[in-house]
């Protein structure tokens, strides 16, 4: 770009055959095609006359019609527009003359001409349209999706690295039994999963309102047989209010939770979702008291049948190529949550007793 710079002016006033020469000459110093360099010329030329021309006229005079409507203008037709409540051009051209009206009477246009104003009353609604899209764009929405709740609660994404540390790190999601319809009241499972023992507890309730997720965290706590350390769920306010109520005042307890729209961050509990709900009781929709009775009835089996007799792999390592794609899985020897937890440390005598005790009176059959 520079060369072509340094050429225009020359070239300009080359010949025909001049010209030629020195476009064959550009071509063997860029490398580049003979119709690419003809091209950069004309670009140039036409920046160079346009240069040139300017610099010969007055710059105090621009060409074209005097500008009608100045910055006066554009206040009252703005204060116009906000009173609107700053809907589009094509609803406020038809009202101008009553917004202009309203004004006036509360004395908004007591430092303006009357001349100004009129000439705004008159004013076409292409030349509104161009004077709105000027203005600052206002949002109407009250907020932009911060809660406080959210503010309070900290973005944790790489939560799977507790798998190997102690026991307490859970991970909550809700599931869903709408059917594929989301009217009405339904259904909604939620499921906690404790990362290095892989225990699962589950709970059922109508909708994901206040009472009903408390009532669901509850019954889901109850089957937890350690202390939570920290607790990971996704961003449903519901939830998050909840937990944060649960942990306030108690600095051995935390609270964080993924990043909006990325499943990953809560990979363990997703996975739970279809293995250990969408299996069991399926995609059908529940909507009543009774049938949210026997979900929970149903659970009440199913955690203890997954957590004391059905084992389970769980990621040890995994081996990457130079790109950093996954190439090999490496899982630990497969153990039920109930052996892990045994094999703990976290755990205290008490507790262990406790569940050595639920096993032996089990009966799996």
């Amino acid at each position: 770009m520079e060369l072509t710079d340094r050429m225009i002016e020359k070239y300009l006033k080359s010949s025909k055959k001049q010209k030629s020469q020195m476009i064959t000459q550009y071509c063997e110093l860029t490398h580049v095609k003979r119709a690419t360099a003809v091209k950069r010329f004309e670009r140039r030329k036409k920046k160079y006359l346009f240069k040139e021309g300017k610099n010969k006229q007055d710059s105090s005079k621009k060409r074209g019609p005097k500008k009608k409507y100045g910055p006066v203008h554009e206040s009252i037709v703005y204060k116009c527009w906000e009173l609107s409540g700053c809907v589009c051009a094509e609803k406020v051209h038809p009202m101008l003359d009553v917004y202009i009206g309203e004004l006036k009477r509360n004395n908004k246009f007591s430092l303006y001409e009357l001349s100004k104003i009129h000439q705004v009353s008159e004013i076409s609604l292409g030349t509104l349209k161009r004077m709105i899209r000027k203005f600052p764009k206002i949002s109407s929405k009250k907020s932009k999706g911060n809660a406080f709740i959210y503010q309070k609660v900290p973005i944790e994404a790489n939560f799977g690295k507790h798998a190997f540390e102690d026991v307490g790190y859970v991970e909550v999601d809700f599931v869903e039994h709408n059917g594929g319809s989301s009217s009405g009241p339904f259904a909604v499972t939620s499921v906690y999963v404790d990362l290095c023992s892989q225990w699962v507890s589950r709970a059922a309730g109508l909708g994901k309102n206040q009472e009903s997720v408390k009532r669901m965290d509850n019954i889901a706590h109850s089957k937890l047989p350690f202390d939570v350390i920290c607790y990971h769920p996704d961003n449903d306010k519901t939830i998050l209010k909840i937990l944060f109520e649960k942990i306030k005042g108690n600095d051995e307890k935390h609270l964080s939770r993924s990043r909006p729209y990325k499943k990953n961050d809560n990979a363990h509990v997703e996975q739970k979702g279809g293995d250990k709900v969408r299996k069991l009781v399926g995609y059908f929709r529940y909507d009543s008291e009774e049938e949210v009775s026997l979900l929970n009835e149903i659970y009440k089996r199913a955690d203890l049948l997954d957590n004391f007799f059905i084992a389970n792999f769980k990621l040890k390592d995994k081996i990457k190529n130079n790109k950093g794609k996954t190439v090999k899985k490496i899982y630990e020897n497969p153990k039920t949550p109930y052996q892990r937890l045994l094999e703990s440390d976290s755990l205290t005598e008490n507790q262990k007793q406790i569940l050595i005790k639920t096993f032996n009176n089990l009966n799996m059959v």
